[in-house]
């Protein structure tokens, strides 16, 4: 789902829009860590120092945490809707992170804060996968195509191919695919 605008210190949540939805707002820049943790792939060997480094190729998952209130007291029906909502694993897309999303889900229990009865304070700690996801891009093309890859780290790619070419005399269609490693 692309989004063009979400209200400053605002976040989606499955396509949610909190603020316009529940009234629930950050308080602050999002907590998030500069790079996950990587996997480290060691071992130990007897009578030697140190240990041996198998090399580390994978992430750990990254906290994001969300500090949030609402503009609201939120009742007892409305926390219920709420937990509901957020205890799925989902796409988070932050207001002042456009074009990127994080997955993840909430695990810990939240504690939820009145504020003078005007509205509740409570920290959303989420579990995401490592990295900050894009967009899906969908090109149709006829002769050369050459993605333009703009993340930071390799992951998985589908690429489906639909051949609406010219049929031969039998009824298959011509095509051809060439390969090439940059």
């Amino acid at each position: 789902m692309e989004f063009n605008y979400l209200n400053k210190s605002s976040f989606l949540f499955n396509g949610t829009d909190m603020y316009q939805r529940f009234g629930i707002q950050l308080t602050e820049e999002p907590q998030d860590v500069f790079q996950p943790g990587l996997r480290p792939r060691k071992t130990t060997i007897p009578n030697r120092s140190g240990a041996y480094d198998f090399g580390a190729r994978f992430y750990d998952e990254r906290a994001l945490t969300l500090s949030c209130v609402t503009t609201r007291i939120i009742e007892r029906a409305g926390v219920r809707e709420i937990s509901y909502l957020l205890s799925k694993k989902g796409t988070i897309r932050i207001w002042n992170e456009p074009g990127k999303y994080y997955v993840g889900r909430l695990y810990d229990a939240i504690e939820l804060e009145q504020l003078r009865r005007v509205g509740n304070r409570f920290a959303l700690v989420f579990s995401c996968e490592p990295f900050a996801y894009g967009e899906t891009i969908q090109r149709n093309f006829q002769g050369l195509y050459a993605p333009n890859y703009t993340g930071t780290a390799a992951t998985p790619t589908r690429i489906e191919i639909t051949n609406t070419g010219v049929r031969d005399a039998v009824g298959i269609r011509i095509m051809q695919i060439d390969k090439k490693v940059i």
